[in-house]
């Protein structure tokens, strides 16, 4: 009995070896090395130790080919300095995206300059496709995530709101065959009804209501990522909203105590001017902290004859939608560069993920998106589809940096994107966090506790640590709260 189990076991460990999916350890820590060092173009990170976790089948490529995802853990050291909060530098989420991680996936990180030999540990997975014998990493980073579901409705006092309720449930009650491709609009408009009901009531609101933008956009990835890790301690809660237009709105009307505003639309509203020059200033806008920067994207396919913004004269553009940051910041970059704007054929989508697929199919020649590098969206659209950047001349930039108040010249790093082998020159506004000019100093002081505490830990996951209380006044348009001026400090003044 003891030979013959002396000889099952080998048999067994052949026997799981062979259904094993993906690379071996060895090949996998080669591969992990090699997207690090394909990020920054050197080795900036060192791969100290990984250990495999699994592996699971994936869908088949495009081709048909087979692929598995394989899961590891893994602790990794900078060989120089590094520091997540340089706005001009490449931005942390990259480093959780080549190592195949989700935001919380990454801890160790901190915001501020991490020196040589310090560590992050990364809870990883890599896509394989099988080639042959072989496993060879797949050209793809992460799946697309699934679309929003709908929210469900919600009872309503008696009144003219009960009306209201009765028609719309005459719409969505039809079967989803009748609904056809409107299904997806109703969805969305629910949603954002329900979202602004629980802003301007405060619905079981025992904490400070933050607007933040469209579900799954930066703004509420950055928010849901650093109050999901405080431990159900966080004074606010994350609320969904159209944008940074309709957040001024809701901030300065009371609607909102609290929301994240471009830094140029925030300039913009306060002084009454371009999408705010027919309702006057909004005078209760308060600043908090600049957040991160959002560089302008103009994104084209890669076989256009656009070869600079003027060159979009005349042509089907994507803006943005009507209540976002995006539509105004893009309206002025346009007419800086002497693009007549009246004369685009202006495309209005559903979403920007919407304007990447009619791009991708021809549809448009070119989206236009104020967003923090990099777009993850537009990330996963180049593995599908050869899309290239735009840039800006300097003279426009120069020009926008004067001008547009809330607007600042940045470059989009080398790398940033798939197939991206050069800077790309643009201009690029803050992440403004701004409060109503009532709200409370401990509200105000409490929020920046949790917000910088949790940058400081290295254990909130990569989104927070962008933030940085050096650069907390960067793009700063409009007159702080006094919390906020404490909290920071006095501004240092040049000798």
């Amino acid at each position: 009995m003891r030979c013959f189990r002396g000889f099952l076991l080998p048999l067994i460990a052949v026997g799981l070896a062979g259904c094993a999916r993906g690379p071996d350890v060895e090949r996998l820590e080669q591969d992990v090395q090699a997207r690090v060092d394909g990020l920054f173009g050197r080795t900036v990170l060192d791969l100290e130790t990984l250990r495999r976790q699994g592996s699971a089948p994936y869908r088949a490529a495009d081709d048909g080919a087979k692929q598995a995802i394989v899961y590891y853990n893994a602790v990794l050291r900078f060989t120089e300095a590094y520091d997540p909060s340089d706005w001009q530098g490449l931005s942390p989420t990259m480093i959780a995206n080549a190592l195949g991680a989700a935001d919380e996936g990454i801890t160790g990180l901190k915001a501020g300059p991490n020196p040589p030999d310090a560590r992050l540990r990364a809870y990883g997975s890599i896509v394989y496709r099988k080639q042959g014998a072989d496993w060879l990493p797949a050209d793809l980073i992460a799946p697309r995530p699934a679309a929003p579901a709908a929210a469900a409705a919600a009872s309503a006092p008696v009144s003219r709101a009960d009306e209201l309720v009765r028609r719309l449930a005459e719409i969505v009650q039809k079967a989803p065959a009748r609904r056809g491709r409107d299904d997806e609009i109703i969805a969305e408009e629910l949603n954002r009804a329900l979202e602004n009901i629980r802003l301007r009531t405060g619905e079981g609101a025992k904490a400070v209501l933050v607007a933040s933008g469209p579900e799954g956009g930066e703004y509420w990835r950055f928010l849901t990522s650093v109050v999901s890790r405080s431990g159900g301690a966080a004074p606010v809660t994350v609320g969904v909203s159209a944008g940074s237009v309709e957040n001024a709105f809701l901030i300065d009307r009371g609607d909102a105590r609290i929301g994240i505003v471009q830094s140029d639309v925030a300039a913009a509203a306060v002084s009454g001017a371009g999408m705010f020059s027919g309702t006057g200033p909004l005078g209760h806008l308060r600043a908090v902290a600049g957040l991160f920067p959002e560089p302008v994207h103009v994104v084209v396919r890669a076989d256009s004859d656009l070869a600079s913004v003027p060159d979009l004269a005349g042509r089907r553009v994507a803006l943005g939608a009507v209540a976002s940051g995006t539509r105004q910041t893009a309206r002025r970059v346009l007419e800086a560069a002497g693009v007549d704007v009246d004369g685009l054929e202006v495309a209005e989508t559903a979403s920007p993920q919407v304007a990447l697929d009619q791009l991708a199919r021809g549809e448009l020649d070119a989206v236009i998106e104020v967003v923090s590098a990099p777009w993850r969206q537009l990330e996963i659209a180049m593995h599908a589809t050869p899309l290239r950047l735009l840039p800006f001349d300097l003279e426009t930039r120069l020009e926008l940096g004067e001008a547009a108040h809330g607007l600042f010249p940045l470059t989009i790093p080398a790398r940033t994107y798939p197939g991206q082998d050069a800077a790309v020159a643009t201009v690029a506004a803050t992440a403004l966090l701004v409060v109503r000019d009532d709200v409370a100093n401990p509200e105000v002081t409490n929020v920046l506790d949790l917000l910088f505490a949790s940058a400081a830990s290295g254990g909130a996951g990569v989104q927070a640590t962008r933030l940085s209380k050096a650069r907390a006044r960067d793009g700063v348009t409009i007159p702080m709260h006094p919390a906020a001026a404490e909290f920071f400090g006095p501004v240092a003044v040049e000798p």
